[in-house]
């Protein structure tokens, strides 16, 4: 009886230690030692990287050879490069805060002679600005204040640049009168357009003119008449008529007051009050 008590017992204790040894294997972890060597050396990687990381922040920072204190400045015929250098904001400024576009706008801003900007900057501190300036062909005085205008109708003061008011006016031609501008400040395209014609004509008149809001430009001719143009396209049309017509009024000896050819098919002139 004792041994068929003994039997079940054994055989119950087999069956449960099966059970527990299906559930984890003898002989494996449960997580990889692999893996978990592979993670200390991932998380030691970040952490000499961030280090790296923050030595070169700290050297860019700290190191002076990163500031910009110079910059080579070319195209310049009037204005001055250290004016220009001054105006760029460039002077003492981080490499990696040197912004050639806001430099370019800024200088473009600062001095209206200036035709175009080309702004280049390198490490470690190596910046070059290109600059192209306005080559003026009228100084428009108007009441005494006086401004440049180049061929494409950008206006700018007499003083930024481009030769004094008084001096190296060969080519230029010299314009009294009320300046008129148009909505974006630039000179009135039809007087941009009558003075671009008078150009382009190569037409033996004088370097000087007078502007009228009510009758446009006008010059003094060799007779010392008042020869009016007026303004807008059709500059050739004048001139061709008011050849004639100055030789038929020097041959009666007349002596008018003005002579006025913006209409050319009606050209007049007058010998009494202007």
């Amino acid at each position: 009886m004792t041994r068929s008590w003994n039997r079940p017992r054994k055989r119950r204790y087999e069956h449960t230690g099966a059970v527990v040894l299906n559930q984890v294997r003898l002989g494996q972890a449960p997580i990889s030692l692999r893996r978990l060597r592979w993670r200390h050396i991932g998380l030691w990687a970040v952490v000499v990287l961030m280090v790296a990381a923050g030595a070169v922040v700290a050297w860019l920072t700290w190191d002076s050879r990163f500031y910009v204190y110079d910059a080579e400045v070319v195209g310049t015929r009037q204005l001055s490069s250290a004016d220009l250098f001054a105006a760029s904001g460039l002077d003492g400024l981080h490499i990696l805060w040197a912004r050639p576009a806001s430099i370019r706008a800024r200088l473009l801003g600062e001095f209206p002679s200036l035709e175009s900007v080309d702004v280049s900057c390198g490490f470690p501190s190596d910046c070059r600005i290109s600059v192209v300036e306005r080559q003026p062909r009228v100084l428009w005085n108007d009441q005494g204040q006086q401004w440049w205008v180049d061929e494409d109708g950008a206006i700018f003061e007499a003083e930024d640049g481009a030769g004094a008011p008084d001096r190296d006016m060969a080519g230029r031609w010299l314009v009294r009168g009320p300046l008129p501008r148009s909505e974006d400040g630039s000179l009135d395209q039809r007087v941009r357009v009558a003075l671009a014609e008078l150009w382009a004509s190569g037409a033996d008149v004088p370097a000087e003119f007078e502007y009228r809001t009510d009758r446009g430009l006008s010059f003094t001719d060799r007779h010392g008449w008042r020869v009016v143009v007026g303004q807008g396209s059709g500059m050739d049309q004048r001139l061709r008529t008011l050849e004639p017509l100055m030789d038929h009024l020097e041959s009666r000896g007349a002596t008018p007051l003005f002579v006025d050819v913006r209409f050319p098919k009606a050209p007049y002139y007058s010998e009494g009050i202007d």
